[in-house]
């Protein structure tokens, strides 16, 4: 298992001046260029306007869509989740998800997660961007199609493992993954046909933190029906037997990265079949007196190897599941397991959309308060709210 973190990709990832006003986020940075007596400093400033309507909310915040200024091409915007660091008299811990965001936003992780451009916060609040996805969902486009064909979901499926593999690999349990949380990049009218990515952190988890402790799951909607027996029955949801509460959780009442497999088998039923598995008997399934629902699948034509892999991806006792790692060997995936048609051509980083104007200002002209107007093509008289102040 990698190392889980990096504790300089975190500041590194922070938009360090930055201000807010009219619905307009204005980024300003400084950089010292030349050699030797020839030196100067570049203001480099970037400004995004929001545009259309709020994108989704939840319990600790809500997510919208923002546009560059200045800047020509459909590809120019980005989404803001905006994040409280309370609610009531109650912090939020807000440093995981973020941390998880800085570490698989690194260049080799890029295939397979959403990309962050960057964070910045105020006293109480925190907005994290992040490349923006045209095609919206998996939930979006399932809530329109229903279900997929078969050979759709396998390539889509073999992505998300792929993805989940280098969660668990850089020990990190993701918690919350349901089709909400995968982001569409391509679709199947693509000539490469299908991309997506695996995104929101926000109850992710380290194996080195332990994993006692329930994530704090942020609100109700679809995400109960994607969480593993073992989270459910922790969270006094499930109520089984209670010899088979120890077999889901052991002695020491852990859950394991192995939540994310049953939720990767779930995603993959409900593409697939266009319903959700366990509606009224998942307690008994648990208990082992109900079966899994191998004859809803064929009854739907899918194959016997897609149903092989989904049982073996949710069964119930976490020690029987496959990991990612065995999954991603499964015959199921054969096609894609040694093609490289996936990630045919060209696949640019996100933040290389974004590169920052160039402003030339002499060096004794760019002292600590060069962030207050460089570059700006704002003309409002109103003072901006610089962002970056998060003193008490």
């Amino acid at each position: 298992m990698s190392s889980c973190y990096d504790p300089d990709l975190l500041p590194d990832s922070k938009y360090l001046n930055t201000e807010l006003h009219g619905g307009i986020t204005r980024h300003i940075s400084i950089e010292t260029v030349g050699i030797g007596g020839d030196l100067r400093r570049i203001t480099r400033t970037q400004e995004w306007k929001r545009v259309g309507e709020i994108q989704g909310e939840g319990a600790y915040g809500m997510v919208w869509k923002e546009k560059l200024v200045g800047v020509k091409g459909n590809e120019n915007y980005r989404a803001v989740k905006m994040i409280h660091k309370h609610i009531g008299n109650v912090s939020v811990d807000f440093r995981r998800e973020l941390e998880a965001i800085a570490k698989f936003s690194q260049p080799k992780f890029k295939y397979h997660f959403v990309e962050s451009l960057g964070w910045f916060e105020t006293k109480d609040i925190v907005f994290v961007a992040f490349e923006y996805f045209e095609r919206g969902n998996l939930e979006n486009y399932l809530s329109n199609v229903g279900k997929m064909p078969e050979e759709e979901v396998c390539m889509i499926s073999y992505q998300i493992l792929q993805g989940v593999d280098e969660l668990h690999d850089n020990g990190f349990a993701h918690c919350d993954l349901k089709p909400s949380n995968i982001f569409i990049r391509r679709t199947k009218d693509h000539e490469l046909g299908w991309l997506v990515k695996i995104g929101e952190f926000g109850i992710s988890m380290r194996a080195e933190e332990g994993m006692t402790t329930l994530p704090s799951f942020k609100g109700t909607g679809s995400t109960g029906s994607f969480l593993a027996p073992e989270l459910l029955a922790k969270r006094g949801i499930l109520l089984p037997d209670a010899d088979v509460v120890t077999r889901l959780l052991g002695k020491n009442k852990e859950f394991t990265f192995l939540v994310d497999i049953w939720a990767v088998g779930h995603i993959i039923y409900r593409a697939v079949s266009g319903k959700v598995p366990f509606l009224k008997d998942l307690v008994a399934y648990v208990n082992e007196k109900a079966e899994f629902p191998r004859e809803e699948l064929k009854e739907m034509q899918v194959s016997q190897k897609g149903i092989g892999v989904i049982e073996q991806l949710m069964k119930p006792f976490p020690a029987d599941r496959l990991t990612a790692a065995k999954a991603l060997e499964h015959p199921w995936f054969e096609e894609f397991r040694d093609s490289s048609s996936i990630w045919s051509g060209s696949f640019e980083s996100v933040n290389s959309r974004y590169e920052m104007p160039t402003h030339l200002i002499p060096v004794a002209d760019a002292g600590a308060g060069a962030g207050a107007s460089g570059g700006s093509s704002s003309s409002s008289a109103e003072p901006w709210t610089d962002l970056d102040d998060t003193s008490e």
